[in-house]
């Protein structure tokens, strides 16, 4: 299985650089929809049967493993974390450039997340989460680790600051997904910050100002990925203390 999901991710990413360099005339959401597209079901094919708890709470053990499962009541302990997700990127930007607020329209706003949910994160959360979840099921560290390195990997052709912050927020996503949140609902949150920080939040970065924000907003996240995983992973229970 993990040399099929690197397989996988080397077919996505060619496919990726094959159609940006290939000067092949489609409009952009059309090139983003194969490769987005292909991603997806890539996903689909390592998650095989498993794909049905996609949408049906499995309980606690899933993948042959405890403590990977999810559920809707989870689901929702977990949203109050979303505000602290998203306050890392934001902070950073504040601190290495001046933000700049644009106010779209209602209309025009929710078109571009519908966008970015169905044709941007739910492909990348359902590979470079779900998928990598089960290949490398029981070890959450090592599903963690892969997940973002993937991630770095695939958004490298676009410069390493790109890469070092999109690898920060697979970190972050991924804590919240083990930590027992529906991956569709992870993807909305990834669909959101994209919209956000894309449309909403526009901010003009280079030179070191740019390698700043990719650094303090990777190891940001990585500071809320070790945090939330670190207060969620269960405790061994004590032992009783033997009578001396």
């Amino acid at each position: 299985m993990p040399l099929t999901f690197a397989i996988c991710l080397f077919f996505v990413a060619a496919l990726a650089e094959i159609l940006r360099r290939g000067g092949v005339d489609l409009p952009p959401l059309a090139l983003a929809a194969l490769v987005n597209g292909a991603m997806a079901a890539a996903g689909l094919v390592l998650l095989g049967r498993d794909a049905i708890s996609l949408i049906r709470a499995p309980g606690p053990r899933l993948y042959g493993a405890t403590g990977l499962g999810w559920s809707w009541r989870r689901t929702v302990r977990l949203l109050p974390l979303i505000p602290i997700m998203f306050i890392v990127p934001v902070a950073c930007g504040l601190i290495f450039t001046d933000l700049l607020l644009v106010v779209p329209g209602g209309k025009a706003l929710a078109s571009a997340l519908l966008v970015q949910i169905v044709l941007y994160a739910f492909a990348q959360e359902l590979f470079f989460r779900e998928a990598a979840l089960k290949v490398f099921a029981p070890n959450r560290a090592v599903a963690v680790a892969v997940s973002a390195v993937a991630v770095t990997l695939f958004y490298l052709p676009q410069g390493l600051p790109a890469a070092m912050i999109a690898g920060g927020g697979a970190l972050a996503c991924m804590a919240l997904r083990i930590a027992g949140m529906n991956l569709l609902v992870v993807a909305a949150v990834h669909g959101a910050a994209l919209v956000l920080f894309g449309r909403v939040l526009v901010a003009e970065l280079s030179g070191d100002a740019l390698w700043y924000y990719a650094a303090t907003s990777a190891a940001g996240h990585a500071l809320f990925a070790a945090g939330v995983l670190a207060l969620l992973l269960p405790r061994a229970p004590r032992r009783a203390a033997e009578p001396g």
